[in-house]
């Protein structure tokens, strides 16, 4: 992996299975459950699809996923037929970006609104930087336009880049030996909880990395996580703190 930003390709489902995996679950069950008739037809419909169509959908998707590899930027896919796209007519290229040094990650994120993470300036002797992870958003205002424009295009599919100022995710990971201590920032579940202030997973005892986390009351959530055994909560609330920069 390069020294400077990777971009990294990012499809719906991806994005599903680490952003809302109970509702990727729920539509995974919905389509076990789907009656025959309506796997019936969705197989009719995909047949009624001419081969001209399918071409140009694999031609698209194919230039696409070159497009954000090259360029860095991210795209937003509408899809005609849904059925052809594991059932989805929306998805993404692009929208994440890794790195492996910290004052390449930290070029990037000075470039965004809103709030990001940064290395705390009491930061435990012996940690190392390791790597970080920018994410764009993959809701909003602009996928409702997305697909109101892709379905007036009549296009089998139709293409929009996004320019994206505010993350959606970050993720910091540090190492000291084989202890990891990592910071998160993402967008706060809609159905999710709303306590504010600081507090604990509630993972079993003996299950590490512990995480603390912290919701302001904003539409972000942070969390500091650590597999260490000798550091307290108290102090894994000063680091989270320190390393939020709004």
């Amino acid at each position: 992996m390069k020294a400077a930003t990777k971009v990294a390709i990012a499809t719906l489902s991806s994005i599903l299975l680490m952003g809302s995996s109970v509702n990727l679950a729920a539509k995974a069950q919905s389509y076990e459950k789907a009656p025959k008739a309506t796997v019936k037809k969705a197989a009719e419909t995909a047949k009624s699809i001419s081969a001209e169509e399918k071409k140009l959908i694999e031609d698209e998707i194919q230039r696409v996923k070159e497009l954000a590899q090259e360029s860095g930027d991210m795209y937003v896919l509408y899809h005609k037929y849904p059925k052809l796209n594991s059932g989805f007519d929306i998805s993404y290229w692009g929208g994440i970006h890794e790195f492996t040094s910290y004052e390449d990650y930290l070029k990037k994120a000075s470039t965004l609104k809103g709030s990001i993470l940064k290395q705390p300036a009491n930061l435990p002797k012996g940690y190392k930087f390791l790597t970080a992870v920018i994410e764009g958003p993959t809701e909003g205002k602009f996928v409702d336009e997305v697909r109101a424009e892709g379905k007036k295009s009549g296009k089998p599919i139709y293409v929009k880049k996004i320019d994206w100022k505010e993350a959606a995710t970050i993720r910091l990971k540090y190492a000291s030996g084989k202890d990891t201590l990592g910071f998160s920032k993402y967008t706060v579940d809609s159905k999710g909880s709303k306590k504010k202030g600081f507090f604990d997973d509630k993972l079993p005892a003996h299950v590490f990395p512990k995480y603390v986390f912290w919701y302001d009351g904003g539409k972000f959530e942070y969390s500091i996580s650590t597999s260490s055994l000798d550091m307290s909560r108290k102090q894994k609330v000063e680091i989270l703190k320190a390393a939020v920069k709004k």
